[in-house]
C-alpha cells in the first residue's frame, strides 16, 4: 500500500526586517490535503516593543549585535529556514560590511522553541490589536455620534425645559414669593429665544462645536434662590445680581453633553460590542505558549495588558 507523502509546509514566518509575523491555523497545519502556500498564513504587523521582547527571549544563542537575527520560518515537519546577517571585514577595502547568510546550526529542540516563542508574540500582539481597535472605535463613535446628537439633543432641551415648567405659570397658581411667576414667564421667554446652532450652517465640525459650547441657558427661579438666598451674596449684605443677569456667570449653565444616548449609530455600537467581546474574551492556547506569554512579562511593556486571558483548553474546561 503506498502511502502519501508528508507534505512539508511553512506554519510560522518571522520576519524582523519587515517586522511582521504570520501563522497558519493548527487545523489547516495538520490537514495533509492543505496547499502548500504562504496564503495559509494570517500576517499580523509586529511592533518594536514585542520585536525587543522576542528577540531577548530568543537569546544570545539566535541573536547578537554582531550577528542579527532577521528571518526565520518554521514548517510542519520542525525543518526551519532561518537568515541572519554578519559583519565582515573586507581587507582590500579595509572596510566591514553586513553580510546575509542561512544559520543551520540549530537542532530541532532549538528551533522548535523560538517557533513557541514567535507563537506566544503572535497571540500577544493579535490581543493588542483588539484593545486598540476598541480604542479607536470608541474614538469613532464619539465623533461620528456626537454632532447629531448634540444638535438634537439641545432641541429636546428647550421642548423638555418648557413641558416640565408649564405648570408653573398656570392662573391657579400662587405665587410663594413677590414677583416669582414673572421670573418663570421670563425664563421660559428666554428659553424659546434660544437658538439651536444648525451644523449645516458651519463651515467645519469644530465651529459648530464651538457654538454648541458655548450656547448657555439661564437657570431657573427656584435654582437662582438656591444660589442667592433672599436676594443676597455669601456675606448676606451685599445684593444679589438681577434675576438672568447675563453678565452673571453663575445664572447660566451648559448642558451635559452626555446625558442622552439615544441617537448613537446602531452600527457603531454593534462595532463596539464586538470588539468589546473580542477584548474580554479568553484566549486558548497551548501549555508550552502560555507559560511563554507569562515570562514575557508584557504587562511591563503594556499595563493595559493581561496576560491572564491566556488559559490552556483544560483550565477552560475548569
Amino acid at each position: 500500500m503506498t502511502q502519501t507523502p508528508l507534505v512539508k509546509r511553512p506554519i510560522l514566518q518571522m520576519d524582523l526586517l519587515n517586522n511582521y509575523i504570520a501563522i497558519t491555523s493548527e487545523d489547516i497545519a495538520d490537514d495533509p490535503n492543505a496547499l502548500d502556500s504562504v496564503d495559509n498564513l494570517t500576517q499580523i504587523a509586529l511592533s518594536d516593543e514585542l520585536k525587543q521582547k522576542f528577540l531577548e527571549m530568543i537569546g544570545n544563542f539566535w541573536h547578537t549585535e554582531d550577528d542579527q537575527f532577521e528571518f526565520f520560518t518554521y514548517y510542519t515537519d520542525g525543518a526551519y529556514y532561518c537568515q541572519r546577517k554578519r559583519q565582515k571585514y573586507d581587507f582590500q577595502r579595509n572596510s566591514t560590511f553586513w553580510s546575509d547568510y542561512a544559520f543551520t546550526g540549530a537542532n530541532d529542540e532549538q528551533s522548535k522553541r523560538v517557533y513557541e516563542i514567535a507563537i506566544a508574540v503572535f497571540n500577544v500582539q493579535q490581543r493588542i490589536k483588539v484593545k486598540t481597535a476598541v480604542e479607536k472605535i470608541e474614538k469613532i463613535e464619539k465623533e461620528y455620534t456626537f454632532f447629531e446628537k448634540k444638535y438634537l439633543k439641545r432641541k429636546r432641551e428647550k421642548k423638555l425645559l418648557l413641558a416640565s415648567t408649564d405648570w408653573r405659570v398656570l392662573p391657579d397658581v400662587l405665587d410663594s414669593y413677590e414677583g416669582e411667576k414673572d421670573r418663570w414667564i421670563a425664563w421660559r421667554a428666554k428659553i424659546r429665544e434660544i437658538a439651536v446652532p444648525n451644523p449645516e450652517n458651519f463651515n467645519t465640525g469644530l465651529e459648530f462645536a464651538k457654538s454648541l459650547y458655548e450656547m448657555v441657558y439661564p437657570v431657573d427661579p427656584d435654582i437662582y434662590l438656591e444660589k442667592y438666598p433672599n436676594g443676597m451674596m455669601d456675606d448676606g449684605i451685599t445684593p444679589a445680581p438681577e434675576y438672568m443677569d447675563p453678565n452673571d456667570e453663575n445664572q447660566w449653565v451648559n448642558y451635559d453633553d452626555d446625558a442622552s444616548k439615544d441617537f448613537v449609530d446602531d452600527r457603531i455600537i454593534n462595532a463596539l460590542i464586538y470588539a468589546r467581546q473580542r477584548d474580554n474574551s479568553r484566549v486558548v492556547v497551548r501549555r508550552e505558549i502560555r507559560d511563554i506569554i507569562k515570562i514575557m512579562e508584557v504587562e511591563k511593556i503594556y499595563p493595559d495588558f493581561d496576560s491572564s486571558q491566556f488559559v490552556t483548553s483544560e483550565e477552560m474546561g475548569n
